[in-house]
């Protein structure tokens, strides 16, 4: 059972973007601030360090010059020097100086800018975020030109910060190192254009405003005219237009939306109404009017506006902010901005979402009555929990569509006796592709319905006929392609569920992931045998025909190393062999099984013909090979292929398929290794 989350804290999350989003930029100012006066002491301590040191001065001259040179600003000296510096000036401008001090005024002038306008930006976004609470139009306004604003801040701040931080760690490590590291500009330069061209890229690209629903189908009025006729009239009840098209899927959800829907069979373009074909069969059929008014009055307020303009922008501003994520440090000042944009118009976004999906529910009571939509979400949440409770059942008994079995059955069984579940119901959402409804209490209480832990699970006790029963009885072919899709689903979960501990696991995973077993290649274990042996042989020689002691020693050292390592390879993989089943992974030459369920991530390198796979354990473990000299635990494992009888992909291919439990081939994910 899902548990309730503890309330985000929307302000804390915002500050802390929004300092996040300031900190390189506020650092870059103050250094350049402090900069100038810091090479001024610089220039002064060298002055007067060869004052010091020369021998043609008296103490009296000496001191008289000292004092001087303490109240010169060089800084000043080098832009408009007083009468009397003059040749002081000329010097300074042949050392360079003056172009450094030129170069950190622009640099103070650049990150100035940068600072103000990052200021100017942040009002802008919380000025309209504020005039966006006022209504549907002002939020979608509001935020398209915020996400405009937003995306030229973030841009600039990339395009600014690459020279800024670039000559800035250049003055950093001359002032404080003396020198500079041209392999850390070089870093900083490659990293800042990486991140401008990655956002400009994801900027100039279209996002695709589309939903995809591939266990779903189209019915038309033809198919169910039933149907068709129900939402007609409740569009008509309702004083708005039916949509174009109705979908019927797989998921536990309903919607509307007026973005484009990919079916498996198409796509569908107007205004589209998505039914549950799961929640169809347990639901009555005016529950599920219930439902269909509460989506309809999305089309009232006109809310599947939001769908065509308000998220696709929030789409492609998430999109950016992957993409900056991904450019290293010298993205992650935009990327923090962007963040605090999000957050920023977040808690404004949820408001009216909240807003639109109260305004909906009256519209669903309108249709039907308070207490019949107010069941309706009450059973909606009761059978999503449901069926997720009877899904481990329904794979262990082998039922081929869990989806038919009667919701009171699993109510009863699995969730009657379950208090803690009845008491958190009213705290759950109901889940949408673009935003979160309100919890259910929250919801109920706007119709007015002040339901209790007791009566919710009478509601869901209580037996009725499905919707799916007055306007499909006689029309399962239609979904009989649903249906099977369903199946494949549940023979996949019941693979994935599936071990060894029962004999009906046992047999299904040996069915479709049976041993097996590749040996190692003994000519490549001679060869590395042949090889090592020839250099201990080369250290041996070395030790015992050089006069030198010292040398003998040393070619002694040298070839105990290759000698041990003789030994490992011998013991590891002398008649090795690799054994895959569905459980795990063995290797004669490992010291245990490495089981899939300890993998938590595997990477796959390859180099020329060979694939190295790497495999991140959850957890520290002891090492896996034999006789290995260091005994720390670590978390990850690596084996080499190319040792193996057989093809190294394909071999990789198989133990990534039997690690994922998928029956059908995987191609591995490798990037190519650099070549010793």
């Amino acid at each position: 059972m899902l548990k309730s989350k503890p309330p985000v804290n929307v302000r804390k999350n915002l500050l802390l973007a929004l300092v996040k989003s300031l900190l390189i930029p506020v650092l870059l100012l103050a250094f350049f601030i402090a900069a100038p006066h810091w090479l001024n002491s610089k220039i002064r301590t060298e002055i007067t360090a060869s004052v010091e040191a020369s021998p043609n001065l008296s103490p009296a001259e000496m001191e008289d010059r000292l004092a001087k040179i303490a109240n010169i600003d060089f800084r000043q000296v080098c832009f408009n020097p007083p009468a009397g510096l003059e040749k002081l000036h000329d010097n300074l401008v042949r050392a360079g100086l003056a172009a450094r001090f030129r170069r950190l005024q622009w640099g103070l002038i650049l990150s100035s800018v940068l600072v103000a306008g990052l200021a100017a930006a942040i009002w802008s976004i919380i000025a309209l975020n504020g005039r966006a609470k006022n209504s549907q139009a002002d939020l979608i306004h509001g935020y398209r030109l915020s996400w405009k604003i937003g995306m030229a801040a973030a841009l600039a701040k990339v395009f600014l910060l690459i020279p800024l931080l670039a000559y800035g760690t250049f003055e950093l490590t001359v002032l404080w190192f003396g020198q500079f590291f041209p392999k850390l500009l070089l870093l900083i330069i490659l990293g800042g254009l990486l991140a401008l061209w990655r956002s400009a890229t994801i900027l100039l690209k279209k996002v695709p405003l589309e939903f995809k629903e591939p266990m779903s189908r189209e019915v038309t009025p033809a198919e169910a005219p039933e149907l068709w006729q129900a939402v007609r009239y409740a569009a008509e009840r309702l004083q708005t237009s039916p949509p174009d098209r109705i979908v019927i899927g797989l998921q536990f959800n309903f919607y509307v939306t007026e973005l484009a829907v990919c079916l498996d069979s198409g796509r569908t373009e107007g205004k589209t109404l998505y039914l549950s074909y799961p929640l169809l069969k347990q639901l009555s059929e005016d529950e599920v009017l219930a439902i269909i008014g509460h989506e309809l009055g999305h089309f009232i307020g006109e809310d599947t506006r939001m769908t065509r303009e308000f998220y696709p922008l929030r789409l492609k501003i998430h999109s950016t902010m992957v993409a900056m994520a991904r450019s290293g440090w010298v993205g992650w000042p935009s990327f923090q901005f962007l963040n605090f944009f999000g957050w920023c118009f977040g808690e404004t976004g949820q408001a009216a979402s909240r807003n639109r999906e109260l305004l909906a529910d009256q519209k669903a009571a309108a249709l039907t009555s308070p207490r019949t939509a107010a069941n309706a979400l009450v059973r909606f949440q009761v059978a999503t929990e449901a069926f997720q409770r009877g899904l481990a059942d329904a794979i262990k008994n082998k039922i081929e569509n869990p989806l038919n079995i009667p919701l009171q059955a699993v109510v009863q069984d699995k969730l009657a006796g379950d208090s803690e579940f009845w008491n958190q119901l009213f705290e759950k959402k109901t889940p949408h592709p673009l935003d979160s409804h309100p919890p259910l209490n929250i919801r109920l209480g706007a119709l007015g319905q002040n339901i209790n832990a007791d009566e919710a699970r009478d509601i869901a006790l209580a037996k009725s006929e499905s919707a799916y029963a007055k306007w499909f009885s006689t029309r399962d072919a239609l979904f009989t392609n649903l249906t099977r899709q369903a199946q494949t689903v549940m023979g996949k979960l019941r693979l994935a569920k599936a071990d060894y501990a029962t004999p009906e696991g046992k047999a299904l995973l040996d069915q479709h992931f049976p041993e097996k077993k590749w040996r190692c290649k003994q000519s490549n274990l001679w060869a590395m045998v042949f090889l090592l042996g020839l250099v201990v042989a080369g250290c041996l020689t070395g030790a015992i025909f050089i006069n030198d002691l010292a040398a003998r020693v040393m070619f002694a050292i040298f070839g105990v190393l290759p000698a041990l390592g003789i030994t490992l390879v011998w013991k590891r993989h002398r008649h090795g062999e690799l054994t895959l089943n569905a459980k795990g992974i063995f290797y004669s030459g490992w010291t245990r099984t490495l089981n899939f369920q300890e993998i938590e991530k595997t990477f796959a390198r390859r180099s020329y013909s060979n694939v190295i796979l790497s495999f991140r354990l959850k957890e520290k473990q002891a090492p896996i090979w034999k006789y290995s000299i260091i005994r720390a635990k670590t978390k990850s494992v690596t084996f080499s292929l190319s040792g193996l009888e057989g093809k190294a992909v394909p071999t990789a291919q198989t133990i990534l398929r039997y690690l994922a439990r998928q029956t059908e081939p995987v191609a591995p994910e490798v990037k190519p290794a650099k070549a010793n």
